[in-house]
């Protein structure tokens, strides 16, 4: 009879505090608010970012290709660089995209001359091929009248364009890697790994968009929202391989308005952004030459952690928009529905009648930890009270003392009718 009586008085307990859960007022940022008043937020009509139009990245190629410093042409001067009666070499280039060249390997020189037998350098730079013949031609019947004019066979053609050195670090790029950490989960760190490539890019095509399509295209979701440009890294020697990530950390925020930081000719170009905010690329933004570098760094610290209730993990945050905490923990596998009425079961370890209301998110700050409390039965109807998660957040999800005394209630009530039955 007495244990009869101690399981009534532990029910109506139960029932009274359970009954007043949905009476009480929940205190937010110093202000209360009764349950019963709370409304569904108005959702702001928020601009979408935008992805970067990746034609942007790619220089326009000019109608005709103009010669420099480092092209190789097929030169072809009859009775000069060959015999009369010998037909002019032909040379097969390895670039399928280009024509076979005609004549004898003639490069131009760094001061953009080349130089030929007979007759003074001849200064080709700047010039189309159509032009340089012409200039060629000049050289030997009117400047030294080597040659009749009008009874000459020159033949100008382009054996091998020149090519720029380019350094890519890519950190998005890896063989092995697992976002998500859970207990009794398999996980292979491989968060420092990466790839870098030295690459050679033709005249015209040397841009950041080539760069990136010869070492795999585009950054992925693992990259941080930005393609960094280093002018002339391998060529300082401050940028050296330890050096390149600190100089680019040290760059102040507070500069982002332009894309040359502090003096030192880093470009960063923001993979998306919101309309109006992306700032035009230049021709000469998007240029790469010799002993420029790459950076595409990675976000292997954009990650938020659970624990509480919640199973331990470790899970990446989406680059290109941001999370709210209801969305944390659907990603981290919790279940929120419980929390606004639902009759569906509850997932989350520990069980119990009343689901788990008490968000704990742990964010650092400097050398400091603040707490944010997060209610989740006021969270699922006014989007205002959902707590943006930011990197390196910790969510614990938690009962609240009530919730914890009513579902430990039931549990002595259901297992003394256990061991009633067992009598």
């Amino acid at each position: 009879m007495r244990q009869r009586t101690t399981e009534i008085i532990i029910l109506i307990v139960a029932v009274a505090m359970l009954s007043s859960v949905g009476c009480q007022s929940y205190t937010y940022r110093g202000e209360t608010y009764a349950a019963s008043s709370v409304r569904n937020a108005s959702c702001c009509n928020e601009i979408q970012p935008q992805k970067i139009n990746f034609l942007t990245l790619r220089r326009s190629p000019p109608e005709e290709y103009i010669i420099g410093p480092g092209d190789t042409l097929g030169v072809y001067v009859q009775g000069i660089t060959g015999d009369k009666d010998t037909p002019p070499p032909v040379h097969f280039p390895e670039d399928s995209s280009m024509q076979p060249a005609l004549g004898y390997p003639v490069p131009i020189r760094d001061d953009g001359y080349i130089s030929l037998p007979l007759v003074p350098p001849v200064r080709l730079k700047g010039m189309t091929l159509g032009q340089a013949e012409a200039r060629i031609r000049e050289a030997y019947t009117k400047d030294r009248k080597i040659l009749l004019e009008g009874n000459d066979k020159i033949i100008v053609t382009m054996m091998k364009r020149r090519t720029y050195n380019v350094l890519v670090i890519r950190e998005d790029v890896s063989d092995k890697r697992t976002f998500s950490l859970r207990a009794n989960e398999t996980f292979i760190d491989d968060t420092n790994s990466g790839q870098t490539t030295s690459i050679d890019l033709p005249a015209y095509e040397n841009d950041v968009l080539h760069a990136l399509s010869e070492t795999g295209g585009m950054p992925t979701e693992n990259a941080k929202n930005e393609i960094v440009v280093i002018r002339g890294a391998m060529n300082d020697p401050q940028f050296n391989q330890g050096g390149i990530i600190e100089a680019i950390g040290s760059q102040p925020q507070a500069n982002m308005e332009s894309p040359y930081l502090n003096g030192a000719n880093i470009v960063r170009i923001p993979i998306e952004s919101r309309p109006g905010e992306m700032m035009p690329l230049s021709e000469a933004d998007i240029t790469l030459e010799d002993g420029d570098v790459v950076y595409i760094e990675g976000r292997q610290r954009d990650v938020f952690y659970t624990g509480g209730l919640l199973e331990g993990g470790r899970f990446p945050l989406p680059r290109d928009y941001e999370i709210d905490v209801l969305e944390a923990i659907s990603l981290a596998g919790g279940s929120v529905s419980t929390a606004a009425g639902s009759s569906g079961g509850n997932s989350l370890r520990g069980g119990g009648i009343l689901p788990a209301t008490r968000v704990t998110i742990m964010r650092k700050s400097g050398c400091e930890q603040c707490a944010i409390e997060v209610d989740l039965r006021y969270a699922l109807g006014d989007a205002s009270e959902r707590v943006i998660i930011q990197p390196g957040d910790l969510i614990m999800l938690e009962y609240r003392p009530k919730e914890l005394l009513i579902n430990s209630a039931v549990q002595i009530f259901q297992f003394g009718g256990i061991f009633r039955l067992l009598d």
